[in-house]
């Protein structure tokens, strides 16, 4: 399978902390190697599964009532929807090794792996909200809201694998500290309403509704 769709650089870029300036032709040559290396070893797979809301006063839950939604931020970002689908995807375990061992032998194509990694989820996760939309027509869906953004906590990780069965599915898997494995993965929720979404501002991509951007040297 060709996974050249994953590869964004201009995102990449981005994430190695360049701002009004591109890379000089050297740092460009070693992304392009580094990034044909990722390619070799990048093995994406998502999964995702739908489930009912019943919203009762100020709590928020599955329709089975298995699983609450915890917070603030969450509980705005599903406000108006009458469904949810729990989406995940990974990178797969690969790119965390070929990061591994560059931290080993080569510092510089360590932290170049690790911006190709991170710009390629987002490429992943765009995909995945493509899907559920093309696989649901008949609903309105908002962006991936990841697990640990605002105050939607990381302990949810481990409920959340377990509800739809993602390490039997892609391989997903979560330690005792919430830690996801592979590393290079993301799993939260897309909200689906009978409705067109309210917030037409609030894109997949913008760093506007995280409550960690005035701290995040991404951001910066």
């Amino acid at each position: 399978m060709n996974n050249d769709w994953l590869i964004n650089r201009k995102e990449i870029v981005r994430y190695l902390g360049y701002r009004d300036q591109e890379p000089d032709e050297i740092m460009t040559r070693e992304i392009e190697e580094c990034e044909q290396r990722f390619l070799k070893v990048v093995q994406p797979k998502s999964t995702y599964q739908v489930f009912d809301l019943i919203h009762q006063e100020n709590r928020l839950f599955t329709s089975d009532l298995e699983f609450e939604f915890v917070g603030k931020s969450i509980e705005k970002h599903l406000k108006d929807c009458e469904k949810v689908a729990f989406s995940c995807l990974t990178l797969s375990q690969g790119v965390d090794e070929l990061i591994d061992q560059a931290q080993q032998e080569d510092m510089l194509h360590a932290l170049l792996y690790d911006a190709i990694a991170n710009a390629s989820v987002e490429e992943a996760r765009y995909q995945l909200e493509q899907k559920i939309q093309m696989e649901n027509p008949e609903w309105h869906i908002n962006w991936l809201f990841g697990i640990g953004y605002g105050d939607l906590p990381l302990t949810l990780q481990p409920q959340f694998l377990t509800k739809i069965d993602a390490k039997q599915k892609i391989g997903l898997t979560v330690n005792d500290k919430c830690i996801l494995s592979p590393l290079k993965s993301v799993t939260g929720f897309v909200g689906l309403s009978e409705k067109k979404v309210k917030d037409p501002s609030c894109q997949q991509k913008s760093c506007q509704k995280c409550n960690l951007k005035s701290k995040c040297s991404y951001h910066r």
